[in-house]
C-alpha cells in the first residue's frame, strides 16, 4: 500500500481557496502528488482561478524542486464553467506572478493552439479540467497524449459528474481497460491515469491496492483533509455574509441618524408637530391640506 506519509506535502496549508470550490476537496493530493513524482514538466489544461494549479504551483516551491510549470486556458469561460470577465486572469496574475513566477507560466490560449509550446514526450504532470462534453474531452486527452513523458501522469478533473452533456466519466470507461488508474470520488471525482512506459514502483502502487486499501487511501485525503477545506471555505462564506449583512444594517442606521441630524429632517418634524397642534385630525383645513400636497405631488 502506498504510504502518504512519506511525501507529507499534503499538510500544507493551500495559499489559494477561491470560488468555484468545485477542486478544492483534492488540493492535498496534487500537492502530494507533486512531492511524489517530482515532476520536470507540469501541465493543466484549464484554470479558471486557479485553485488546482497554485496548489501544484505551491508545492513545487515549498519542496524547491526544479519544475516548469504551465497553465493553459482562454479565461473566457464555457458553458460547463460559465462565462466571465478579463479581470478574472487579471486577479490571478496579480496572485500568481509575485509566488510563482520564476517557474511558472500563465498562457492565454486555446490547449490545441498551445500543443506546439511542448516538445513531445516532455510533459511529466498533466492536468486536464476543460470542456467536459465526452468528445472534447477524449480530444484533449489524444492531442496531448504524444506529449507525455515516460513518466506521464494525467489527472482528469470531473469523472464522477454524470449529468447533463458531462463526459469525462465515459472517457474514464475507456481508460481503465487501457492504462493504469485510480478514482477518487469526492469533489466531483478525480481520474489518475499512468500512461508512462518507465517502471515506477512507488506509483504503481496506488495503482495495485486491494479495495480495503483504496477505501482507505480515498477516506485519508478526502476525511481527512479534503472535507475540513470545503467546510473551512463553507464557514469563512458564512462568516463573510454574516459580516456584510452587519455591515449594510450599520451603513442604514448611520444614513438613519445622519437624516435625523439634518436641518431638513429636524423642520419637518417641527412642522409635523405644529400641524398636530393646529390642524386637528380629520378636520376640512386637514383634508383640504392633503389634496393639495397629492395634488402638488403629480
Amino acid at each position: 500500500m502506498i504510504n502518504p506519509l512519506e511525501h507529507p506535502s499534503f499538510l500544507l496549508e493551500p495559499k489559494r481557496l477561491k470560488l468555484p470550490y468545485s477542486w478544492i476537496e483534492h488540493v492535498p493530493f496534487a500537492m502530494f502528488l507533486v512531492d511524489l513524482l517530482r515532476p520536470k514538466l507540469l501541465v493543466e489544461l484549464g484554470t479558471h482561478t486557479g485553485n488546482s494549479y497554485c496548489a501544484f504551483c505551491q508545492a513545487v516551491k515549498e519542496l524547491s524542486i526544479n519544475t516548469r510549470c504551465f497553465a493553459v486556458d482562454t479565461w473566457k469561460g464555457d458553458k460547463h464553467a460559465h462565462f466571465y470577465g478579463e479581470e478574472v486572469l487579471q486577479e490571478l496574475i496579480a496572485f500568481h506572478d509575485p509566488l510563482y513566477g520564476e517557474f511558472s507560466m500563465l498562457i492565454q490560449s486555446t490547449f490545441d493552439n498551445a500543443l506546439d509550446n511542448f516538445d513531445n514526450k516532455t510533459i511529466d504532470l498533466l492536468h486536464i479540467d476543460g470542456m467536459h462534453t465526452y468528445e472534447e474531452v477524449k480530444h484533449d486527452f489524444e492531442s496531448w497524449l504524444p506529449k507525455m513523458s515516460t513518466r506521464g501522469v494525467i489527472l482528469l478533473h470531473d469523472t464522477n459528474v454524470r449529468v447533463g452533456d458531462f463526459g469525462v466519466w465515459k472517457l474514464w470507461q475507456d481508460l481503465h481497460d487501457k492504462y493504469p488508474t485510480f478514482e477518487f470520488i469526492h469533489g466531483n471525482g478525480l481520474g489518475v491515469v499512468y500512461v508512462g512506459c518507465e517502471s515506477f514502483p512507488e506509483l504503481e502502487n496506488l495503482f495495485k491496492q486491494s479495495k480495503n486499501q483504496v477505501s482507505l487511501f480515498r477516506d485519508f485525503f478526502y476525511k481527512g483533509f479534503g472535507s475540513k477545506l470545503s467546510y473551512q471555505v463553507k464557514m469563512e462564506a458564512q462568516a463573510a455574509d454574516r459580516d456584510q449583512k452587519i455591515a449594510d444594517r450599520d451603513q442604514k442606521i448611520a444614513e438613519l441618524n445622519e437624516i435625523k441630524r439634518s436641518k431638513t429632517w429636524k423642520m419637518a418634524l417641527l412642522f409635523r408637530r405644529i400641524r398636530k397642534i393646529l390642524i386637528p385630525k380629520n378636520s376640512i383645513r386637514e383634508r383640504i391640506l392633503r389634496k393639495i400636497y397629492k395634488l402638488a405631488m403629480k
